[in-house]
Parts: structure tokens; sequence; C-alpha cells
């Protein structure tokens, strides 16, 4: 009776969280997105984010300062409450989310269901069949089941962080720093990697499940043996490790590159220092082996295998235009008035605090400083394995090749999450020996989370606080694009940045839209018919044929409110409605479709 009554405040705290997480939600849900939304963080009720902000604050406080199993509670509401937050698109019935490749992953499901391309013909199907099983299964639209594959795959980030830690580490406070550090995101940079229908996005976030396999796979003692595979963790990594060549080859290589550091730590250790506990782990060598004869037996023989590593070769060696993308970029921020240095701020500054932690604790490991026996290991694992993912990402930033150095940082940040929360309580546990009671930490600890988290979450949608429109892709947008698309004739489509190649996939399937012979030239960067030459009399003598002219609510915000007409002004849409040889043939929810002469 003393117990409950001295924990009366955890257990008050812990109900007001959840019933202001459940209100929040409620509210979202209630109030359903009518047509394109610029920003979801500003078109979500404010009362939603009151409550989402409110059990956030409420969870991590429980959780950092309260013991037993309220501290789980608290860990409960915060990963709950993050998981809501990443899933709004899906609460407020959103009918898709991801406007560039996620509509021709969407194109390539739709393929799948009718048979027009067999699962095995894509390389990365993994994403697609769990989206499809879903939809099959409960009836819901494959566009809505996508999102959903999405959820589970931030769910799948969310419980492994902490798991993976709780398996080196015998420490309550860093797994808890782990939970929490989990709920930033810190993967997803909004540039490569996405909370959207995307494999690479969620092949990275499945990261966590297969470190926390290969936790138990090397350090479990006397566990129960399975045929051929070892151990029950052994046997699951061999079905982790095939997922997730199935979900994204590439990141299923740089999983086999961190294998590849623990192996060379375990066979050094073996050789000079027998006598050393990573000496008596579970070597590595056949699981490693596995997960690059299933990526070599896969990857080959689907022709998008490899583009990016060619690319990259022929960029370094032969390309003088390497970094000028980043240049242009800079250029036209500069001109919205913004900046290179402020994007990176708002989107990387929490990042940078969590590799420099990693960074100490990794350094301490090599240098034999980290306490405990499996915490030293695995800081010298990954400190050894993210070498070469290091090198990949130097390589890919000076050849500027597609942004996919920022897919690798996003893998990158994964272990980097674990290793810096680890640093943080570490840290935590040093400054408490030095005070008489670790009250004033814990609540320093509670702010410093709380001002992370508000950075992290608001930058993991687009929107123009990051010069982005929203990823949301409407009904009206959709059903607009169908119908052209279903009464176009011979016409070809051109389009402000491109000609709707992405919608096609999603509306008509992958093939059936390659196939279509529709698509011209977006008018941007290959017709001098922008700034102050975007009038509809300069267009009806660009094109070498008519040509039918799809403008989307999405477009004219991207262009109006984020880019401020810097390459397509307001004047320029006016003069579609007035001049003689340009006629609006099709409008309505959110798309207005006019016929160029």
């Amino acid at each position: 009776m003393a117990r409950t009554y001295a924990h009366r405040l955890e257990k008050i705290t812990l109900v007001a969280g959840f019933c202001a997480l459940a209100a929040g939600v409620f509210i979202a849900h209630r109030s359903p997105a009518h047509g394109y939304e610029l920003s979801i963080y500003r078109s979500t009720p404010l009362l939603f984010w009151v409550g989402a902000g409110l059990a956030l604050l409420l969870g991590t406080g429980v959780a950092v300062s309260a013991p037993d199993w309220y501290r789980t509670l608290g860990l409960v509401l915060g990963g709950a409450t993050v998981l809501i937050i990443a899933s709004l698109p899906l609460v407020r019935g959103y009918y898709f989310y991801g406007p560039g490749d996620s509509l021709t992953h969407l194109g390539w499901a739709k393929d799948i269901i009718s048979g027009n391309m067999p699962a095995y013909d894509l390389l990365y199907p993994g994403t697609h069949t769990i989206a499809i099983v879903v939809h099959e299964a409960t009836g819901m639209a494959l566009t809505q089941a996508m999102l959903v594959m999405v959820s589970a795959f931030v769910l799948v980030y969310l419980l492994f962080v902490p798991l993976t830690v709780g398996a080196v580490v015998d420490d309550d406070r860093a797994v808890t720093y782990a939970a929490i550090s989990g709920f930033l995101l810190l993967p997803i940079n909004t540039i490569s990697v996405f909370i959207m229908p995307h494999p690479t996005s969620q092949a990275i976030l499945f990261l966590p499940l297969i470190l926390y396999l290969v936790a138990k796979y090397v350090t479990l003692s006397n566990p129960r043996r399975v045929p051929i595979l070892g151990t029950g963790a052994g046997a699951l990594l061999v079905l982790a490790s095939i997922a997730v060549v199935f979900v994204h080859p590439q990141q299923a290589a740089n999983v086999i590159l961190l294998f590849g550091g623990v192996i060379v730590v375990q066979f050094v250790y073996r050789l000079f220092r027998d006598e050393h506990a990573i000496a008596h782990h579970r070597a590595l060598y056949s699981q490693t082996f596995f997960l690059g004869a299933m990526f070599l037996a896969w990857s080959p023989f689907h022709q998008r295998s490899g583009g990016a590593v060619h690319a990259l070769i022929n960029s370094l060696l032969s390309d003088p235009t390497a970094g000028a993308d980043s240049a242009h970029a800079a250029a036209s921020l500069a001109q919205l008035g913004g900046s290179i240095r402020l994007l990176f701020l708002k989107l990387f500054l929490v990042s940078f605090v969590f590799l420099l932690l990693a960074g100490i604790l990794m350094l301490g490991g090599l240098l034999g400083r980290v306490r405990g026996t499996d915490a030293n290991a695995f800081s010298k694992y990954l400190a050894i394995g993210t070498v070469p993912l290091f090198v990949l990402f130097v390589a890919f930033f000076i050849a500027s090749y597609a942004q996919f150095h920022f897919r690798i940082l996003g893998f990158l940040m994964v272990p980097v999450t674990m290793l810096g929360a680890i640093a943080l309580a570490r840290g935590v546990d040093a400054a408490g020996r030095r005070l008489p009671n670790d009250g004033p930490v814990s609540g320093f600890i509670v702010i410093l989370f709380a001002i992370m988290l508000v950075l992290s979450l608001v930058t993991i949608f687009h929107s123009p606080y990051m010069y982005q429109t929203s990823g949301q892709v409407s009904d009206g947008e959709m059903t607009g694009f169908s119908t052209a698309l279903a009464h176009r004739g011979d016409v070809k489509f051109t389009g402000l940045r491109a000609s709707g190649k992405r919608y096609s996939d999603g509306i008509l399937g992958y093939e059936a839209s390659r196939r279509a012979d529709f698509r011209g030239e977006g008018i941007y960067g290959n017709y001098n018919a922008t700034e102050k030459n975007f009038t509809a009399g300069r267009l009806e003598h660009v094109f070498d044929g008519p040509r039918y002219l799809p403008i989307t609510d999405a477009a004219r915000e991207r262009e109006l409110s984020v880019y401020r007409g810097l390459r397509f002004p307001e004047r320029g849409f006016r003069t579609l409605e007035s001049q003689p040889g340009v006629d609006r043939v099709q409008s309505g929810g959110g798309f207005d479709l006019y016929y160029i002469k």
C-alpha cells in the first residue's frame, strides 16, 4: 500500500499523458485532409500537437526519473506518441504520401497484384509484398496498405534500438536513453531517407532488428542449439538477412560491410589476444558469408543492380561537374532568403551532437576505456565496421551523385544513435557521482531531450520549414491525372518540372506507364520559359507541337508559397487563363489541365 502511495505522482502523470495522446489522436482523425495541404504540421489541428507534446514530455519525464515498470510505461507512452506522429498521413486520411519514388513503388505493387510483373522481377520486392499482404488481408486500399507498411517499419525501429542497447549493456539508464534517442528518428533526413514508401528507407529502419540479433548471436552464452544454424538467434539472423536483401540490396551491402568490421575485430583478437573476451564471442563468419552469398545470388540478375556504384566510379573519374548540384542548390536557397548552413542546422544539428557522442565512445572502445565487456566489444565492432561506410559516404559526397551520401548517413545514424545514447548515459553517471543527488541532472536531461525531440520531429516530414512542400498526394490529384491520361489522345504531356510520369506510374502501373508514349519534357531545365519568360504566349512557341500542361495545387503551392515565384511567378499562372492559344480543358479536385496549341 505504501508503495502504491509513493508512486501516485507517476501514475497520475502517465494517465494524463495517455489521455492527452488519445485526445490528440481523436482530434487529428476527426480532422481529415479535404485537399492538398502545404504542411502537415500546420494543417494538423493545434490540439493534436498540444496533446502529443504533453504526452512526449510526460512520458520522457517519467522514463528518466521513475523506477521499475513506470519507466517502461513512460517509454511506451513516448514511443506510441512518436509512432502516431510518424503515421499522421494515415491518421489524417491522406490518400497517399510520397509524390516521387513512392508513386513508382505503388505502380510496381499494382503490377504485382495484377500479374503484369512477378514479384521476383523486382530488385526490392520486400516492402511491396508486405503492403500487398496487408491489402489482401484487410481489404483496405493499396495506397493505405503501403502507409501501414511504413508505420510498421517505424515501429520495428522504435522497439529494437533500446533492445539492442539492452543486449550489450547492463544499464537501465543507457537503455532508457537509447529508447528516447530512438524517438528522435535520426536516420530520417528527408533528403534521401524518408517516412514514406521507399525501400531503402525501410531497410535502414530495419537495421536495429539485425543489430539486435547480431548482439544476441555473438554474446549469448550456453544457448539452445539449433541444427546447422547454431542458435535461435542465428536462425532469426538468417531470416533477417534474407529479409533485408529483399527489402533493399543496397542496404544489405552496407550490412555486409558492417559485419565485415565485426569479423575483422574478431579475427585480430583471436589471433593476437586470445585471452580477451572478444576472442570468446561467437564468430560472425558464417552469418557474413551467408548474407554475402544471398546478396550475390539475388542482386546481379536484376537490371537496376550496381547502378549506383557504376555511376559513382564514372562520376569520380570523368565528371567535371561533380559538386555542381550543391552549388546550384546553395544559390537557389540564397535567392529564397535561406542558406545551406541554416538548412544543415535544421536537419543535422541533433545528429551532429550524437555523432560527437558516438565518436567519443568509439574512441574510448578502441582504447579499451569503455566500461563493460560487451559494451566495449560492440564499440570496437561498430567503430571498425563504420570505417568502409564512412569512406563510401565521402566518395558519394565528392561525386555528388543522386544524394546517395545521405542514404549512407541515414544508415550510419542507426549505430550512432545507439552508441550516442550509451555515451550520454555514461556521462550522466559520471556527473551524478559528483553531485549529492541526481535530481538536477535528470531535469537537465529531460529538457535536453525535449529540445532535441522538437528539433528532430519537426523535420521528419517535408514542409516549408525546410523549403519543401508536403509529400501528400491527394485523391483529387490522382483522379485528375487519371482522367487526363484516359482522354489524352495523341498529345504529349509537359509539366512545370516533370511530365507527370510518377503519377502515371501510380495510376497505370509501372509497366503500362513506361510503355505509354505520352511524356514530353518538363519546362524547367529544358525550355527557356521560366521566370519572366513563364507566360502562356511564350509556351505557345517553345514546343514542337501541342501539349497538355497539368497544374496541381501542390505545384502551385510549391512555386508560389515555398519558392516564392523564383522560377514560375504568379503572373505567369494568370496568363494561362487569358491567352487565346491556351485553354483549360479540365478542372477540379486541385487539378487543372491546360491545352497548349
